[in-house]
């Protein structure tokens, strides 16, 4: 058992051992996996869906029929930032710095800039989210409207 001494009370605490290995980790670790979609996302149960929706459809309709004005900044605004301002050229200056002048060789572009379609279709599965959210609380809000 670790102690430590709480500075205020002057008094011993346990403290708890990260090297402790009873399996509870892995107990939460299987509760909070990735793989468990609708655990994570139980406000939007069409979301499976609607990500196959989005990859179905072209960039254009993405950017100009589906995404508000607002949105499409958002996502290029994301975009830019995680992307090199938006700039090729400063990702090859960048790659270079890192690999040299034949960083051709070592590396990929595509593996260092990810397409703007991505923030778009992220932008868009917040929104669903969020969309969802607000119905069922909306749902939550009358159902008890309706008990009274």
């Amino acid at each position: 058992m670790n102690l430590y001494s709480d500075s205020i009370a002057d008094e011993p605490h346990q403290m708890l051992n990260p090297n402790e290995a009873q399996g509870s980790e892995d107990k939460e670790q299987e509760e909070l996996g990735v793989s468990d979609r609708p655990s994570h996302c139980s406000f939007s149960p069409y979301i499976e869906e609607f990500s196959q929706l989005l990859g179905k459809v072209s960039t254009e309709v993405l950017k100009f029929t589906l995404m508000t004005h607002q949105q499409r900044l958002f996502a290029e605004a994301m975009w830019e930032a995680q992307n090199y301002g938006g700039s090729e050229s400063k990702c090859v200056k960048r790659l270079q710095e890192l690999y040299g002048s034949q960083w051709r060789s070592m590396a990929k572009l595509s593996d260092h800039m990810e397409p703007v379609r991505t923030y778009y279709e992220l932008v868009l599965m917040l929104d669903h989210e969020r969309q969802w959210a607000e119905a069922s609380k909306n749902v939550k809000l009358h159902e008890q409207q309706g008990t009274k």
